[in-house]
């Protein structure tokens, strides 16, 4: 992907870009500090700088995000989390239940990327799922459970995750066939 930089944008981007990173840092901080006033105060200064090393870090790209789909996300997200907990705790409070650890190997359909990254993220989600490196085109989980049955539930959640990453970053469906 091409990374456009800030002075390559339009005035006008360049500005929305801005207010975008200050407005959304600016709700951070406030939920940071819980409406402290000292806290706001002090966020007159820490805001802005955070706005301006942002654009220095990570200049404005053509990534597109869509929030209506990364919206529709947050409920898959939640279960997954959630699902997590359970089952971490099921394996913490129930000796009996078998931990056989191991490692599933995925190509990932999803193009290298900010799209990827966030894939492997939301990965880690899974339950009993971390997802550990990639190498190429390869996307390497760590699972608490590697019987067969796990490692083909988790490659079926992971190709329902990709299907969604790729639609929250407008890009094109991922192939199908691959293993």
């Amino acid at each position: 992907m091409l990374n456009v930089r800030a002075s390559q944008l339009p005035r006008e981007g360049r500005s929305a870009v801005l207010f975008t990173r200050l407005g959304l840092l600016s709700v951070l901080w406030a939920a940071l500090v819980e409406g402290n006033t000292e806290g706001l105060v002090m966020g007159l200064l820490v805001v802005p700088l955070a706005a301006w090393g942002s654009l220095v870090l990570e200049p404005p790209g053509d990534v597109r995000v869509n929030p209506l789909e990364l919206i529709r996300l947050l409920p898959l997200c939640m279960w997954l989390v959630l699902r997590g907990g359970l089952d971490v705790a099921r394996r913490a409070l129930l000796p009996r239940v078998p931990l056989s650890q191991g490692r599933l190997e995925v190509r990932s359909r999803v193009p290298r990327g900010p799209a990827r990254l966030f894939l492997s993220y939301v990965a880690s989600l899974m339950p009993g799922t971390l997802s550990v490196h990639e190498d190429g085109d390869t996307l390497c989980l760590h699972l608490l459970d590697a019987s067969p049955e796990s490692r083909a539930a988790s490659l079926t959640w992971l190709r329902q995750l990709e299907a969604r990453v790729v639609r929250v970053f407008g890009l094109p469906p991922p192939p199908r066939g691959l293993p």
